[in-house]
C-alpha cells in the first residue's frame, strides 16, 4: 500500500504539508522546463556550429555519438517521461483548484468583513445587494419578518425554495392580513410559513441566509426600502449568527402549534363589513 501524501496530523498540519508539496511540484515543474529549454538551446548551437565540421570529424565528436545513442532508445524514454510530468501537472492543478475553492469558501463564510446598509436608497444598490444574497443562498433562508411585502424580495424567497433551498418564513399575523402582503402568494406556492396568531406582535426583522444573519430595522416593504430610514446589519461570526438561529427555532417549534387562519385582507366584503360596524374598530 503507498504510504499517504501528508503524515502530518490536524487540519492545518495537513494544509501545511500540502502546501509544502504543492511549492515542492511547483519547483519541479519550474525546474524541468528551464532544463529542457537549456538542453534545447544547446543542441541547436551545438549542430550549427557542428554543421561547418567536415564529416569525419562530426563521427569522431562525442557528442554526436552520445546523440545516436539517444535518438535509438530516446523516444520511448521521451514518452515516458512526458507521461510522468503530465500526471502531476494534472495533480498539480487540481490540488491548486481544490485549495482555491476551500479558501473561497472559507473567504466567503468566515473571513468577510460585517457589512452596514442604509435606506433609503435612490440607487436600489442595497436593495439589490439582498436579493443577490438570497439568490446565492444554497443551504437555508430563514425569515422572521414583521412585515412582508416587497414583491421583489418574496419573489427571491420562492426562487430560493423552487431551487431545493430550506426557506421558512414568520410574519406577524396583522401584517399577513396588510394590502399587499405576500404571504398568502408564499404560502399558496407551497412555502412553509407560520403566523403569529398570539396577541403580541411578532416584531423580529432578521433573516438567516445560510451563514450570515441580516438584521435592523429594515421590514422586507418597498416604503421601507425607498422611503423610510432605515438600517440592515450583514454579519457573518458564527457566534453571532447561532443565537439568532436558535430564536427562529423556538418560534417555529412555539408557532407550530397555534391556529394558523389567515387573516382576511382589507379588501375582503367581510372585513370591510367589519371595520365600517360602530364600536369594532381595532
Amino acid at each position: 500500500m503507498p504510504s499517504p501524501l501528508c503524515q502530518t496530523a490536524g487540519f492545518w498540519g495537513t494544509a501545511w504539508c500540502l502546501l509544502l508539496k504543492t511549492c515542492s511540484l511547483m519547483a519541479d515543474v519550474l525546474r524541468f522546463g528551464l532544463q529542457s529549454i537549456g538542453s534545447s538551446l544547446v543542441a541547436l548551437c551545438t549542430e550549427a556550429s557542428a554543421g561547418h565540421l567536415p564529416e569525419v570529424h562530426r563521427t569522431s565528436w562525442d557528442f554526436f555519438r552520445s546523440k545516436a545513442r539517444l535518438a535509438e532508445s530516446g523516444e520511448s524514454g521521451h514518452t515516458e517521461l512526458l507521461e510522468h510530468v503530465g500526471f502531476a501537472s494534472a495533480a498539480w492543478l487540481f490540488l491548486v483548484f481544490s485549495l482555491w475553492q476551500v479558501f473561497s469558501f472559507f473567504r466567503r463564510t468566515l473571513f468577510r468583513s460585517p457589512e452596514v446598509l442604509f435606506f433609503p436608497d435612490a440607487s436600489g444598490k442595497n436593495r439589490r445587494h439582498i436579493c443577490f444574497l438570497l439568490r446565492e443562498a444554497r443551504r437555508k433562508v430563514w425569515v422572521a419578518m414583521f412585515a412582508l411585502t416587497d414583491d421583489l424580495l418574496s419573489d427571491e424567497l420562492l426562487a430560493a425554495f423552487k431551487r431545493g433551498v430550506d426557506v421558512k418564513v414568520i410574519v406577524d399575523d396583522e401584517q399577513c392580513g396588510m394590502l399587499g402582503a405576500d404571504a398568502p402568494k408564499l404560502l399558496d406556492a407551497g412555502v412553509p410559513l407560520l403566523i403569529d396568531s398570539s396577541p403580541a406582535r411578532m416584531h423580529h426583522k432578521f433573516a438567516i441566509v445560510d451563514g450570515c444573519v441580516l438584521t435592523g430595522s429594515f421590514n422586507w416593504t418597498k416604503q421601507a426600502s425607498t422611503t423610510n430610514w432605515e438600517n440592515v446589519c450583514i454579519l457573518r461570526d458564527p457566534s453571532i449568527v447561532a443565537p439568532f438561529a436558535n430564536e427562529f427555532t423556538s418560534l417555529w417549534r412555539e408557532f407550530s402549534g397555534r391556529s394558523q387562519d389567515m387573516p382576511e385582507s382589507p379588501t375582503s366584503p367581510a372585513r370591510r363589513k367589519r371595520d365600517a360596524t360602530p364600536g369594532k374598530r381595532r
